[in-house]
């Protein structure tokens, strides 16, 4: 929702979600600069295009989008980044439409 300047978070469970609403009721949250309002959706999932509604695909990639990046994002950044989670077994740049990276771990659990 980037052309709306929304965004959706969706939380392990409710608890979750209720500490973060609660947090921000008393404390000003900032992105970039500017202050960030934090309510409940009136959606218990986010829906995403492709997803069954059973379950999510797990898997050992994760997807990186990097907005206005300050320095260069490179393949030794994005190692230096997320070695320290798993082992790294490829990084892939796109630069297409801003910066994006794919990384695959290892595993599952080293990209989770």
């Amino acid at each position: 929702m980037p052309k709306k300047r929304q965004a959706l978070v969706e939380f392990e469970d409710v608890l979750g979600a209720c500490n973060a609403v609660n947090y921000a009721a008393d404390n000003q949250i900032y992105i970039a600069g500017h202050p960030a309002f934090v309510n409940y959706s009136t959606s218990q999932k986010i829906s995403r295009p492709g997803d069954s509604d059973d379950s999510r695909s797990v898997n050992s990639v994760l997807l990186f989008t990097i907005l206005n990046p300050i320095y260069s994002i490179t393949t030794d950044v994005l190692y230096t980044i997320c070695n320290p989670c798993g082992p790294v077994q490829r990084i892939v740049i796109f630069r297409k439409n801003g910066v994006q990276a794919m990384v695959e771990f290892d595993s599952v659990q080293s990209a989770q």
